[in-house]
């Protein structure tokens, strides 16, 4: 894990500096506050800070012997490989299920199969996901959502 964390740092550093890069470019202000390059280059300071201290903190972790495992296997690779079938079906079911449906059955799905959660945590979780996103984009933000034959 140290050599993952030093290489992951290296490059998630040397995004961030292209990132910061090119937000330079950009305006950093407007005539009424921010422009746009201040986020990207803030953002990206920010991205460089946190793969400095990863760096920083893998070279001080000590080196631990490669007995372990690198790749899952196992009930967690069965784990895993349920969670991304469910994320492939879920995106090949969005136009015909609708969002609300989609997202509320792959909530239950990723809680009940995935997680192995109660079956009413798992209903309960679901429906309050859907109605909150339905809340969120569809009532306070106007966005329409992907919707099915039946209008939701």
């Amino acid at each position: 894990m140290r050599r993952a964390d030093q290489v992951t740092g290296i490059i998630v550093l040397i995004f961030s500096s292209v990132l910061m890069e090119g937000s330079r470019r950009l305006p950093p202000s407007a005539t009424f506050g921010p422009g746009a390059g201040f986020l990207p280059f803030w953002l990206g300071a920010l991205l460089a800070l946190l793969s400095i201290l990863l760096i920083v903190n893998a070279f001080r972790r000590p080196v631990v012997s490669a007995t372990k495992r690198i790749f899952p296997s196992g009930r967690v690779l069965l784990t895993l490989g349920a969670a991304i079938a469910g994320l492939a079906v879920y995106i090949l079911t969005l136009e015909i299920l609708g969002f609300l449906v989609g997202t509320g059955l792959l909530t239950a799905f990723l809680l009940g199969f995935v997680g192995r959660e109660k079956w009413y945590t798992t209903i309960l979780v679901a429906v309050l996901n859907a109605a909150g996103l339905y809340l969120v984009f569809q009532v306070l933000l106007g966005v329409n959502l992907p919707a099915n034959r039946f209008g939701f």
